[in-house]
């Protein structure tokens, strides 16, 4: 978006370069995008949020029986050579 297309407004704007004119600054640009874009893409994150949602509610730990539980225990241990003291 160019800053001359709002006139009256002061917008931070590149002075010169290949984005002269282009609102913007801290090496950011302003740039538009078509709506059929922005929706495409607030759907797909809503389809993310959703899966993790899902994902949460169905993990198997959540619902163990304390009779059988299952066990989760992820550690790793690195050792170099030598004795234990």
């Amino acid at each position: 978006m160019r800053a001359d297309e709002y006139p009256g407004e002061h917008y931070d704007s590149y002075a010169e370069g290949k984005y002269a004119g282009v609102i913007g600054g801290g090496g950011l640009v302003l740039a538009r995008i078509p709506e059929e874009i922005a929706k495409q893409r607030e759907e797909y994150y809503q389809r993310l949020t959703r899966e993790r949602d899902e994902a949460i509610q169905n993990d198997p730990l959540r619902d163990q029986h304390a009779s059988m539980p299952i066990n989760a225990d992820r550690q790793s241990r690195v050792t170099f050579g030598g004795s234990k003291k």
